[in-house]
Order: structure tokens, then C-alpha cells, then sequence
């Protein structure tokens, strides 16, 4: 047998151990990984309470969110907050 063919059938037999170990690793991963019980998550904090400072009684005409931010209209008052920050950013109130 030539040379070349040889060294060409010792690679074939090589690749195809590697082929065979990293289907035996694979296999192992996936039986590692069913097996293993996940780490508890930990609970998350209730989120901070924003005070919006209106008056009792007032009615919320709309509000609407827009990307972090969150616009509140109160027909009277405008409030922009971010919601990232948990802070009123604006406020425009409409003087009668």
C-alpha cells in the first residue's frame, strides 16, 4: 500500500475516534444536564412604591408607556416618569 493511502487510513480512523469520543461527550452533557437540579432563583424584590403626589379623588384619563418611559394625564396634569429609575422626570399642569 502506498504511503499516501496509509497516512489517508490513519486519518480516516482518527476522525473517526474524535467523531465517536465527541458523541460520547454530547450524550454525557445531556445526561449531566437533565440530571442536575437547577440552583433556586431568588425571589425578586417588590418594586418601590412612587408616590404621584395627586390629590385624592383624581381620575387618571390615560397613560401610556413608551419604551422606559410611562405618561400619565390626569386632564389637568401631565406626569412623565421613567420607569428604569422609578422617578417622575416631568410634571405640566394645566392652569385653568
Amino acid at each position: 500500500m502506498p504511503p499516501a493511502t496509509r497516512m489517508l487510513l490513519r486519518t480516516v480512523y482518527i476522525m473517526g475516534v474524535v467523531l465517536v469520543l465527541l458523541f460520547i461527550a454530547v450524550v454525557a452533557g445531556l445526561i449531566w444536564k437533565s440530571t442536575k437540579k437547577g440552583e433556586p432563583k431568588p425571589e425578586a424584590a417588590a418594586p418601590a412604591l412612587l408616590n404621584l403626589g395627586l390629590p385624592a379623588g383624581t381620575d387618571i384619563r390615560s397613560a401610556e408607556a413608551d419604551g422606559d418611559r410611562l405618561v400619565i394625564n390626569t386632564g389637568r396634569e401631565v406626569i412623565v416618569i421613567d420607569l428604569r429609575k422609578n422617578a417622575i422626570l416631568m410634571r405640566a399642569t394645566a392652569n385653568p
